[in-house]
């Protein structure tokens, strides 16, 4: 009995085509750089037409906001995921000092190609606005994740939770610029557990 294979469902193909692009776009920021990179270096990489391209994103802008979405949704639930409500705050901040940092000194591709994003931001207000998003995107998650310690007795109810959480990741956004403009003065490894305690100590009851 001959069987025909069942044809792939068009959004299937247009996922998997997004997919390609993406990753191709990746190969391409590597090599080049957020600035230099190029449309047509993309499309060529992943072997599709600029036709394809313009199908799923307007512009280089666009894809790399695709890829910095996707990478902080993936960060983000898994931050959910490891945080654990019966360990002091502490021990929680050192987790995700650990994980944010550890990515950060593993793939420092993607540091790099923030900052000139966000250098570039500077010059164009659509991006601008995407990264204000962004900014509010972690905000959001910070605030999230007080007011659950909140809920369970181990983070202090007198301070504002907007102003928390932005404190939060000033400390973090700085910390890791600091070891990316003087690695040799600033160690992120070695900041983990001092600042993990630090906050630590102000944010517990």
């Amino acid at each position: 009995m001959v069987t025909t294979a069942k044809p792939v469902p068009r959004s299937r193909r247009r996922a998997e085509t997004r997919q390609r692009l993406m990753d191709a776009a990746l190969g391409v920021f590597a090599r080049n750089g957020y600035e230099r990179a190029t449309v047509d270096e993309i499309v060529r990489e992943a072997g599709f037409s600029k036709g394809a391209f313009y199908v799923h994103f307007e512009a280089k802008e666009d894809i790399f906001w695709a890829m910095l979405e996707e990478r902080t949704k993936h960060l983000q639930e898994a931050f959910r995921e490891a945080a654990d409500l019966d360990l002091p705050v502490s021990q929680n901040l050192a987790m995700i000092l650990r994980s944010i940092f550890s990515q950060n000194r593993d793939d420092p591709l993607w540091s790099a190609l923030f900052m000139e994003f966000a250098a570039h931001a500077s010059r164009n207000h659509k991006v601008r606005d995407q990264l204000a998003a962004l900014h509010r995107s972690w905000r959001d998650f910070a605030i999230e994740a007080l007011d659950r310690g909140r809920e369970a007795g181990l983070v202090r109810k007198d301070l504002d939770a907007n102003f928390l959480a932005s404190v939060i990741i000033a400390v973090i956004e700085g910390s890791i610029m600091q070891s990316r403009l003087a690695p040799g003065a600033f160690d992120l490894k070695t900041m983990v557990e001092p600042l993990s305690r630090l906050l630590g100590e102000w944010l517990e009851p």
